[in-house]
């Protein structure tokens, strides 16, 4: 007796569930006022603002130095390392080491320019416009706004609404047979 009373109180909330299931995800219930109602499915167009990257391409002038020939010049030679300072580390002495260098006289310059190619991007907001079906009883169906078109704007045709309420339901082999 008890095991039929647990099966039939999981058997309800399964059956509450599920109905809850369905009327959440939008079977039978309005689109836009969410009453429980006999809806028909419509095409409404919606418009949204879309964000598109446009890609400019240029370029930009740069100057730079390209130098002549240079001249050797006079050799010099120095002793580094002559004594150890013990002041600044007392534990590191090296010996004399002798540093030779040489210094060269640079010739003219001459300016020339390179063109690099540069990359702009811009973000452009355009409107986009798409048809969505929604569930919506006859009440909301009048009310239903749809997307503000500016004139001129070329749009897709409105799908065909009876194919699509049709299908799915009943009443749709017997429209195929007439």
């Amino acid at each position: 007796m008890r095991l039929e009373r647990t099966f039939c109180v999981l058997l309800t909330l399964c059956l509450v569930s599920y109905v809850s299931d369905r009327l959440q995800a939008g079977h039978g219930c309005c689109a836009h006022c969410g009453r429980a109602a006999a809806c028909n499915k419509v095409c409404r167009l919606v418009c949204e603002e879309k964000k598109v990257d446009v890609i400019c391409w240029g370029s930009k002038c740069e100057d730079f130095c390209i130098p002549g020939c240079s001249k050797l010049d006079c050799k010099y030679c120095e002793e580094v390392c002559q004594n150890c300072d013990q002041d600044a580390d007392p534990e590191v002495c090296s010996k004399p080491k002798k540093f030779v260098w040489r210094e060269w006289i640079p010739g003219c310059a001459t300016v020339h320019t390179k063109t690099k190619l540069m990359k702009k991007v811009e973000t452009k907001k355009i409107p986009s416009y798409k048809w969505v079906v929604e569930d919506l009883c006859a009440e909301c169906e009048h009310k239903a706004q749809h997307a503000q078109v500016p004139s001129g704007t070329k749009l897709p045709p409105v799908p065909e609404t009876n194919a699509r309420m049709l299908a799915g339901t009943p009443y749709a082999a017997d429209n195929a047979q007439q």
